[in-house]
């Protein structure tokens, strides 16, 4: 029986490398020969005769697959790397995957596997992020982790990135961690420039995973692909930002709506264009709408920062030393946006001329920076 379990294992592996191959096409192969190692036993033309939605092509690759040495290659390679690779027939598959149709052949796991089975959250928004944009996901991503939960994202640029970046932020006694789905395999990291990112993960104990085999690039296919890994292994997924056309982010919310996961969004500027997709999302009841991470940490039951621990300060709480009253006043009224003069004299109720002044202060201590049309951020 073991010896069996083994064979179907290196099956599902060796397979797993052939492009176009998925879960669907070796379901309906497994419904008529009741396992992957009993295909060399049949006629390539009387495989297609049962299984159509194969090409007689696609036959050809999955029984030369089968016969070669591959899934051998694959766990050596895997073994020298320090990965480990769980198919659906291993224990440690997580059994979110498990139920969606399209669930991967193979998980290649960098770090702590056991976490493939605890609570996430998914973090999710675009690559070109604005200032609040990554504020809000690193401050979400931080607050999750220390409370317990799992931080889950795409290692991408932008939002992706200051999620991961937020949880690492809580530190190694943190009981979240964070976990990064690849749209590559583990040893071709795209972007190349997020390798760093992905070692301090799984040194400060959480998972890099990919479905891919050793030598896959990345490309337009891998990252839907990719997303509905992230929707499907969290308990809900979070929208930070994300404009209303199209992309990523709005193809991880759809999954996460139809594996009936929760889908939640933060509100955004309404005359910023790269926050549009949030508020469709909230306009039209398909994501609730969530301020603060303990929005979500109520829900799931999650919130508990230990008996005597005090919850960590949210950024709005934290003022650089050495500023005087009224930079104190603007730089608190600034936010996690940026604005106009004019705005701040709203916002602080100081005059004009106080605003100007302290605007000063601010820039020569490098606190606030000048953006396009004469908007000012934090720096």
């Amino acid at each position: 029986m073991l010896a069996d379990v083994a064979r179907q294992r290196a099956a599902l592996i060796a397979v797993n490398a052939l492009p176009g191959i998925g879960a669907a096409k070796v379901k309906s192969l497994e419904r008529v020969y009741g396992a992957l190692t009993r295909l060399p036993e049949h006629r390539p033309a009387d495989i297609h005769q049962h299984c159509k939605d194969l090409s007689e092509r696609q036959i050809a690759e999955v029984l030369q697959a089968l016969c070669s040495d591959k899934a051998e290659r694959e766990e050596a390679q895997a073994k020298a790397c320090n990965v480990r690779i769980l198919t659906w027939l291993d224990d440690d598959y997580p059994d979110s995957l498990r139920q969606i149709p399209s669930a991967p052949l193979c998980l290649y796991c960098a770090g702590d596997t056991a976490l493939l089975k605890q609570a996430q959250i998914a973090i999710v928004g675009t690559r070109a992020a604005s200032l609040y944009g990554r504020e809000q996901a690193q401050r979400f991503g931080q607050r999750l982790a220390e409370a317990g939960m799992h931080v889950t994202s795409g290692l991408a640029h932008g939002i992706d990135t200051a999620a991961h970046e937020g949880a690492l932020l809580a530190g190694d006694s943190a009981p979240g961690k964070t976990i990064a789905v690849l749209g590559a395999a583990l040893d071709t990291i795209y972007p190349v420039d997020q390798k760093p990112l992905a070692v301090r993960i799984v040194r400060a104990g959480g998972l890099v995973v990919s479905e891919y085999a050793f030598g896959r690039n990345a490309d337009r296919k891998t990252f839907p692909q990719r997303n509905r890994i992230i929707a499907a292994l969290a308990k809900g997924t979070l929208v930070v930002e994300t404009a209303a056309e199209s992309g990523g982010t709005l193809i991880t919310a759809n999954y996460a709506q139809t594996f009936g996961r929760a889908l939640y969004a933060i509100p955004g500027r309404v005359d910023v264009h790269s926050f549009s997709g949030n508020l469709k999302l909230l306009r039209d009841g398909d994501a609730r709408l969530v301020r603060c991470p303990e929005d979500l940490l109520d829900e799931f039951g999650a919130f508990d920062f230990g008996e005597g621990r005090p919850a960590p300060a949210s950024a709005e709480e934290v003022m650089p030393p050495g500023l005087t009253a009224e930079e104190q006043a603007l730089y608190q009224a600034l936010g996690h946006d940026d604005c106009s003069v004019d705005e701040l004299v709203e916002r602080t109720g100081l005059s004009g001329a106080a605003v100007s002044v302290a605007l000063v202060g601010l820039r020569l201590k490098r606190r606030v920076k000048d953006r396009h049309g004469g908007r000012i951020c934090r720096a």
